[in-house]
């Protein structure tokens, strides 16, 4: 079974509105939280640059406890789902 993130929960933690960046915080269903880090491209959209996995639960992918990069190959649908409910600021 592949996994797909629904992300149930999110709130803007921190911006810079000199330079456009913000963080969003990101609860999925299966209590992982993320937090994912945006920029500006070169023509003024908001893109995602990083995701993490706070390490409050282990891994739902390869259930690690320590840091992994799994969510990486998620956060493009992470974001999206996290942009819908916390907004750009």
């Amino acid at each position: 079974m592949a996994y797909q993130p629904q992300v149930v929960d999110a709130k803007i933690v921190s911006r810079n509105p000199k330079n456009g960046l913000f963080e969003i915080v990101a609860q999925l269903k299966d209590r992982t939280v993320c937090r994912l880090i945006y920029g500006k491209d070169a023509e003024g959209a908001t893109v995602p640059t990083h995701i993490n996995r706070l390490l409050k639960e282990p891994c739902p992918i390869c259930r690690k406890d320590f840091l992994c990069n799994c969510m990486s190959k998620f956060k493009s649908e992470i974001s999206s789902q996290a942009l819908e409910l916390a907004g750009t600021p």
